[in-house]
């Protein structure tokens, strides 16, 4: 995690060793439509990322 406000940024390390910014909000409901979008830039399924927010 980079910076945590009204919104979380972080950055995913990829395979190749570049880095891959991710900025999501930090709200306790997110709109489908964003976390679609999240995961698409995250590059994770839907169910991945809600079995890994439920752990936090």
């Amino acid at each position: 995690m980079v910076r945590e406000r009204e919104h979380i940024s972080m950055e995913r390390e990829n395979t190749d060793g570049s880095k891959t910014p991710l900025t999501m909000p930090n709200h306790p409901k997110i709109k489908a439509s964003t976390l679609r979008t999240i995961c698409t830039q995250a590059g994770i399924s839907r169910d991945d990322f809600l079995k890994a927010y439920e752990k936090t």
